[in-house]
């Protein structure tokens, strides 16, 4: 959260400092928006029963922030990169299966988040993608997907990444190449197999912070002493019953987050004590 806040908060403040005033207008309403297009930077569309993308927002200019999230959009026009002032874009809760070529004309665009329902072509969205030179945060969603694209080492800017609800069981080898990634969350993907991953992970060089949530992981490989980066690691919601003692040779760490899990109230205890001053634990 770190880099999707720093972000979101410089635009804020750029915003306020440009203008004088506390910020853009936060336009809920399409109705409205319309009404003064030249002044929406800010629209937010969210849970409004929409199946089609509303031209109309193509009248908006100067449009910097778009969320329309937990719609029933399937596909996104072709001329989207006309909205080239576009620096976030939340696309969560759709049934997109690709997004359009001119995706490539976003330049401003730094925040992405899109779910996928069933994905035609990954390796050609994610050559799309790194042709975006500011695109420094991005969230994939879909329980559909079940790869990454080797492509995906040429986002080379990603700083913040998630991947959630999908079926990734390994990550390829281009993975390493996201040498400025410094957190990834790899939640709710029960098919992620940790213990092959550890290699391609533990060479990214800048990861901080870590999030395995909800993938029902039963025990954390010996491997994890890899991971020298890592600072935050957060392994809430598993079915683990230990911790290894592999753990403590991770001489950044500072937050461990193991809440939600079958870990026993003596061997949390124990962790604790071992650990403390330099790890604090989370354990509900």
């Amino acid at each position: 959260m770190k880099v999707l806040l720093l972000i979101l908060v410089t635009y804020f403040a750029v915003s306020f400092s440009a203008t004088g005033q506390s910020g853009p207008k936060n336009y809920t309403d399409l109705a409205e928006a319309m009404q003064n297009p030249e002044s929406v930077e800010v629209l937010m569309l969210n849970e409004q029963g929409l199946t089609v993308f509303p031209d109309q927002i193509f009248e908006f200019k100067n449009l910097k922030y778009l969320e329309l999230v937990n719609n029933q959009i399937s596909v996104l026009p072709e001329n989207f990169g006309d909205l080239s002032n576009l620096f976030y874009l939340n696309l969560s809760g759709n049934k997109l299966t690709e997004i359009p070529a001119s995706f490539t004309r976003l330049l401003s665009l730094r925040n992405l988040y899109v779910e996928y329902d069933a994905p035609d072509n990954l390796n050609r969205d994610f050559t799309l993608l790194s042709a975006l030179p500011l695109l420094s945060v991005l969230e994939i969603k879909g329980t559909q997907i079940n790869y990454l694209p080797a492509t995906i080492g040429a986002l080379k800017n990603l700083e913040y990444l998630e991947l959630l609800n999908t079926r990734i069981e390994a990550l390829p080898s281009e993975f390493s190449l996201l040498t400025n990634l410094q957190v990834l969350y790899i939640n709710n993907s029960t098919r992620f197999n940790l213990q092959e991953n550890i290699d391609v992970l533990s060479r990214l060089p800048n990861l901080s912070e870590l999030h395995l949530e909800g993938d029902d992981f039963t025990n954390i490989p010996s491997e994890i002493s890899k991971l020298q980066s890592i600072e935050y690691l957060f392994l809430t919601d598993n079915n683990l019953k230990y911790l290894p003692p592999e753990l403590n040779q991770l001489k950044n760490l500072k937050y461990l987050d193991v809440s939600k899990n079958d870990i026993p109230f003596h061997l949390l205890h124990l962790y604790r004590s071992d650990m403390a001053p330099t790890v604090r634990i989370r354990f509900n």
